[in-house]
C-alpha cells in the first residue's frame, strides 16, 4: 500500500514538471511580425521574389483613375516632369515636392493639361516618377551596377551607351512586371544632363516605373485630345 502511494506521488510530481516545462517553452516561442509565432504567418509587405526589398506604399495607386486620385489627394495638382524619361516629358499628378508623383502619359508636344482635364475619368495611373532610393529603400548612396541589380534581384538590364543619342547613360529593366528607367547622369547647370559614363546608380537618381499596358491605353485616349 505504501509503495502504491509513493508511486502515485511520483507520477503526480512528474506530470506537474512536464506541464511547467511545456508552458515555459510555449511562452518563449519567438513572435513574428503581426503578433503570430514564428511558425505562423506574418504581415510582410515585401515583393514576392525580392525578400530584401520593401514595396513602396504609393504603388497601391497604380491603375486608379485621375478622378479617383484627385478625390483621394485634393492637395495634388497637374505636373509636367522632365526627368523621368530620356526623350519625353511626362504628364503627372501629385504634390510638387512629394517623393513620387503618379504618371499617366508622355510626349514631346501637345496640350497635356487639356488631355488630363478632359479624360480624367478614363485615364489611369500608369506608373510613377520618383528617385532610386524611394523605389528601392534598401539601396546605398552610390552603388555599382553589379551591386545594385544584385540587391533588387534583377539579372537582365540594358545600359544605353554613347551610341544612343537621347538615352545615353540611362538604364532600362523589368521589375515586378513593370518597366523601369533609371538616369545615371548628372543634372547640368543650364538644364539637361551631363553624361558621366560611370555606370553608378546614385540614391537620388531620377527613376520611372511604368505599366506599359496601362500607358498604351492612356496614350490612345490622350493623343487625339492633345492635338485636337
Amino acid at each position: 500500500m505504501k509503495g502504491m502511494v509513493s508511486n502515485m506521488k511520483r507520477n503526480v510530481v512528474i506530470a506537474v514538471i512536464f506541464l511547467l516545462v511545456s508552458f515555459a517553452l510555449s511562452a518563449c516561442a519567438p513572435v513574428a511580425p503581426g503578433g503570430s509565432t514564428s511558425e505562423g504567418s506574418s504581415t510582410s509587405t515585401e515583393i514576392p521574389g525580392h525578400e530584401n526589398t520593401s514595396t513602396p506604399e504609393f504603388l497601391n495607386d497604380l491603375g486608379k483613375t485621375l478622378s479617383e486620385l484627385k478625390n483621394e489627394h485634393p492637395e495634388g495638382e497637374f505636373i509636367v516632369r522632365l526627368d523621368g524619361f530620356p526623350d519625353s516629358a511626362a504628364a503627372c499628378f501629385g504634390e510638387p515636392e512629394a517623393e513620387s508623383v503618379s504618371f499617366f502619359f508622355g510626349g514631346q508636344s501637345g496640350d497635356f493639361e487639356k488631355a488630363m482635364n478632359e479624360c480624367k475619368d478614363q485615364l489611369k495611373c500608369a506608373g510613377f516618377i520618383t528617385t532610386a532610393n524611394v523605389l528601392f529603400p534598401d539601396m546605398g548612396d552610390d552603388m555599382s551596377l553589379e551591386d545594385f541589380f544584385s540587391l533588387i534581384g534583377v539579372e537582365d538590364y540594358e545600359y544605353f551607351g554613347e551610341d544612343t543619342i537621347t538615352a545615353e547613360g540611362w538604364l532600362r529593366f523589368t521589375y515586378h512586371g513593370m518597366e523601369v528607367m533609371v538616369n545615371t547622369n548628372e543634372a547640368a547647370a543650364g538644364g539637361g544632363w551631363d553624361v558621366t559614363g560611370a555606370e553608378i546608380v546614385k540614391s537620388n537618381a531620377p527613376v520611372s516605373i511604368v505599366d506599359p499596358e496601362i500607358l498604351n491605353a492612356n496614350l490612345d485616349l490622350a493623343e487625339p485630345v492633345m492635338f485636337d
